[in-house]
């Protein structure tokens, strides 16, 4: 197996990871007809508690419960961009791509002035690797919402999938400089650069101006990646201690020498 089919599955595997960062907002509750007071009132709190109920098991992974309130939902209220964009989040992450695919669509269909269906839908391209359908997505949501952090994060992972990584580090690059304190942008870029041969260059990246404190455990992975790859399994070890055990520390460290081999990187 040469460098390029190594990288190429690996890559895809932890940049689709993460560039699947966040759930669709769900829109406020609307009210398209004139009701008495009470009764608008009374409706109004019914749709705002099922709307947190379906919410929450969304959140926790729950996706049996969330379906079908949301479907009820969309039944009696088409109009509210939430549950249409709740369903659609339901389907990806229970693995229903085709069905996520109609709804997110659906959605963008209907609310035109809502990023999420957009983003939905590359990250459907992305899972499915339909790697010029996903680049073609974000390009027409950038010149919707210019420098949207998450559309720029898709665009380059696009490009990362496709083998094109300068042209997909330039785009976070440009990312950074307009949402300079992005995470996933950050992490894209340094995940980049360490899996095409700058692991040097990844650790400055991820490491930033805030040091290891409070940092997100992707954060904390890819930095450790970073070091693993440049051979510096020391500091590797550091960063995966503050939240591995050793066990698990060890294993990933094995990894990364077997990722190290792999690619072709020599020790420092």
């Amino acid at each position: 197996m040469n460098r390029l089919e190594f990288l190429s599955p690996l890559l895809h595997r932890v940049l689709v990871t993460l560039s699947i960062l966040t759930l669709s907002a769900c829109a406020s509750v609307q009210q398209t007809h004139v009701q008495p007071l009470a009764s608008a009132y009374d409706e109004t709190a019914v749709l705002a508690s099922d709307m947190r109920i379906a919410e929450s098991a969304l959140q926790s992974g729950d996706l049996e419960v969330a379906r079908p309130i949301y479907a009820r939902l969309i039944e009696s209220h088409p109009e509210m961009s939430g549950p249409w964009l709740g369903l659609a989040d339901t389907h990806f992450l229970g693995g229903e791509l085709q069905a996520a695919k109609l709804a997110y669509g659906e959605a963008a269909q209907r609310f035109p002035h809502l990023i999420e269906p957009r983003l939905g839908l590359g990250r459907i391209a992305l899972q499915q690797r339909d790697l010029a359908s996903a680049a073609q997505i974000y390009q027409q949501a950038l010149e919707q919402w210019p420098d949207h952090p998450l559309a720029v994060a898709g665009l380059g992972v696009a490009h990362d999938l496709a083998g094109r990584h300068d042209e997909a580090q330039a785009i976070y690059r440009q990312g950074l400089r307009v949402n300079g304190d992005d995470v996933a942008l950050r992490n894209n870029l340094g995940l980049s650069l360490a899996l095409s041969g700058k692991p040097r260059e990844a650790v400055n990246i991820l490491l930033g101006n805030t040091g290891l404190s409070g940092r997100l455990p992707q954060e904390q992975g890819n930095l450790a990646l970073a070091y693993g790859l440049l051979g510096r399994d020391d500091a590797a070890e550091s960063v995966l201690l503050a939240s591995q055990s050793l066990g698990s520390t060890q294993d990933n460290l094995e990894f990364y020498r077997y990722v190290r081999r792999q690619l072709g990187y020599s020790k420092p």
